[in-house]
């Protein structure tokens, strides 16, 4: 399925393609909590990386989190996640653990998401 998403000012669009537009994927993680979910999780979709397209890249921030686990040495998460610098807007998160996978917030998408079967 072919899916457009774009930040709430409008510097930034993009496209991706999803195999799968659903089961959307709930992050319940501290840094989905802070970063971009208002109902205390992030729900994030799986599309093919070599998809995407972005205009206003110009506008496009990476915030890479720094982890801190109780009993553990702070480390940096491989987690990379999009946002427009000039709004905030959550965009898109990319791993390189995952090379092949980016994860859109469905919160950015604006095409039409098809019901979850069972729902």
């Amino acid at each position: 399925m072919h899916l457009d998403g774009s930040c709430h000012c409008g510097s930034v669009k993009f496209s991706v393609r999803s195999a799968e537009p659903y089961p959307f994927m709930r992050c319940y993680c501290s840094i989905c909590r802070k970063t971009a979910g208002g109902g205390g999780f992030a729900i994030n979709l799986g599309a093919d990386k070599a998809s995407l397209r972005v205009t206003g890249k110009r506008h496009v921030r990476v915030y890479v989190a720094r982890l801190q686990e109780e009993g553990m040495a702070e480390r940096t998460s491989t987690a990379e996640r999009h946002f427009c610098g000039r709004c905030g807007s959550a965009l898109w998160l990319w791993d390189p653990t995952w090379p092949e996978l980016v994860h859109p917030h469905a919160s950015a998408i604006d095409t039409p998401l098809p019901a979850a079967p069972g729902s």
